[in-house]
């Protein structure tokens, strides 16, 4: 508990500290008394501003971004991590704005004992600093994910976008917070040429080696189209991505196993409808007989949503928990304790009904609360965090969906059409059948075409199978590949393709 709300509280410094944008600048606003979303609370949630320290070895303070993202770093780590972002032109006049600055700096590093910042130079593997991407974490072992996102002209210093225009990335920047060091790695396996932006992305431990990400909703676009749009192609939320952990550990597998899911059936009722700018967490059971994921809020291109959805895992089912006429998007959400979700910022059209627009959207929070505070297992909101709640049970609402207590128990083990790989269902624990699909060498061979030609023999035990694997091995090699184009100034608008030392971005 005591390293949850230590990750809060990091999480509140480093919000507030980035709104003060820099000292001097800071001493002309209030940040407290300008900051229209209030944390209007009881007693024992209490607000933090400090002021944005630069980094003592350069000099250098973070520029104050938006649509980036917060990694907590592993429990023995002081620091937690800024990483992406991008530069807003929504009021230029204020004080607080900064210029784009280069992105050869876009990880950033907050140290809570000396209260100072660093900066990371990870450009070699991530050359522009992205936003609006999927993002999780293995605090554990010490890896931070970023995958896709966007770029415009508040991303660096130079590019050239229209304004209101944006290109959309592929590619996995993993972050090993321990050393600041990153890898890029392709994603390519699960988003084909069509990279998402304001998906979420969320960390399972305790499935598989090392765990999984659930990659859940967003909007995708085609690499290289430059346009106004960032929330048009949405993502069904019947499709689940996940990917093995472990994967990235095997040489044979430099870009790791993605895997698709089914979850529920298609046009099923009982689906969320699919959505960008919304929050995750994940809760296990308490004999881990079910792995289930919150998703709160989000929008779509025309409403707004106040509602929670549990997918549980690994019957990939959604269960509807709550909904309501308070819609937020854009807002973070926080495991806190044993059973509470905390959720934080986030933008809130208020008054709305039933998830129709409302035209005088307002900026700020919704019950002039910075913070909302929900009971997982009760599925009530409240303004009081408790300490001393019991530990978490699986709502009635999922237990009617999975079966068992709540403690567990989920009767319901796979998804009700089955599993559509083998590989999948081995990561839960489940034997495969005979009918499915296993992920297969030749499965990996294809990924690792994208950055290296394949070498060495490879020995087949029959002549079908070896005319098989290459078919689809020359198939797979007359695909394009994109990648970045020399410096970020060079994207100026247009279809494009990228390139930057064949790394996937």
């Amino acid at each position: 508990m005591a390293g949850s709300l230590r990750v809060f509280l990091a999480i509140l410094v480093a919000f507030l500290s980035l709104i003060a944008s820099n000292t001097a600048r800071a001493q002309l606003l209030d940040p407290v008394k300008n900051y229209c979303a209030r944390f209007d609370h009881q007693s024992n949630i209490s607000e933090v501003v400090i002021k944005n320290t630069a980094d003592p070895h350069t000099g250098s303070a973070p520029p104050p971004l938006s649509q980036g993202t917060l990694f907590q770093g592993n429990s023995k780590d002081d620091s937690f991590y800024f990483y992406g972002g991008t530069t807003s032109f929504a009021n230029i006049s204020f004080p607080g704005f900064v210029s784009p600055a280069t992105s050869t700096y876009a990880l950033w590093g907050y140290d809570t004992s000396s209260t100072t910042w660093s900066r990371y130079d990870i450009s070699s593997k991530a050359p522009i600093r992205p936003s609006s991407g999927a993002f999780a974490e293995a605090p554990e072992q010490s890896l931070a994910f970023y995958l896709n996102g966007e770029i415009n002209n508040g991303s660096a210093a130079g590019l050239s976008f229209a304004g209101g225009t944006n290109a959309f990335l592929t590619g996995m920047i993993v972050i090993n917070t321990a050393d600041q060091t990153a890898r890029n790695v392709s994603t390519t396996e699960v988003t084909g040429y069509n990279p998402r932006a304001r998906a979420q992305m969320q960390y399972v431990p305790g499935v598989g080696e090392k765990g999984i990400l659930v990659l859940l909703g967003g909007s995708r676009k085609a690499v290289g189209v430059i346009d106004t749009t960032d929330v048009l192609n949405l993502v069904p939320m019947t499709e689940v991505a996940v990917f093995d952990v472990s994967s990235l550990d095997n040489s044979e597998t430099p870009s790791g196993n993605w895997y698709k899911q089914n979850a529920t059936a298609a046009n099923s009722p009982n689906v969320p409808e699919p959505r960008v700018d919304f929050c995750l967490i994940n809760v296990p059971a308490t004999d881990s007989s079910s792995q289930n994921i919150y998703m709160y809020g989000g929008r779509d291109s025309f409403r707004y949503f106040d509602d929670v959805w549990v997918l549980s895992l690994p019957s990939f089912t959604w269960t509807q928990v709550f909904t309501g006429l308070n819609p937020r998007f854009a807002h973070t959400c926080h495991l806190v304790g044993k059973r509470t979700l905390l959720t934080v910022g986030g933008v809130a059209s208020v008054p709305q009904k039933w998830g129709h627009p409302d035209t005088n959207v307002s900026p700020c929070d919704w019950e002039t609360k910075g913070v909302g505070v929900l009971d997982l297992t009760t599925i009530t909101w409240g303004s009081v965090y408790n300490a001393h709640a019991a530990a978490y049970g699986v709502p009635e609402k999922v237990l009617a969906t999975i079966g068992g207590d709540s403690a567990g128990n989920a009767t319901l083990t796979a998804p009700p059409a089955g599993f559509a790989d083998a590989g999948l269902a081995s990561l839960f624990g489940v034997k495969p059948s005979s009918g499915l699909r296993r992920q297969s060498s030749s499965a990996a061979a294809r990924r690792a075409e994208i950055a290296a030609p394949i070498c060495g023999v490879v020995v087949l035990c029959a002549l079908v199978a070896f005319c098989w694997w290459w078919q689809k091995q020359h198939k797979r090699s007359e695909e394009p590949v994109y990648y970045e184009k020399g410096e970020a100034s060079d994207v100026t608008g247009g279809a494009r393709q990228y390139t930057a030392g064949g790394r996937e971005w």
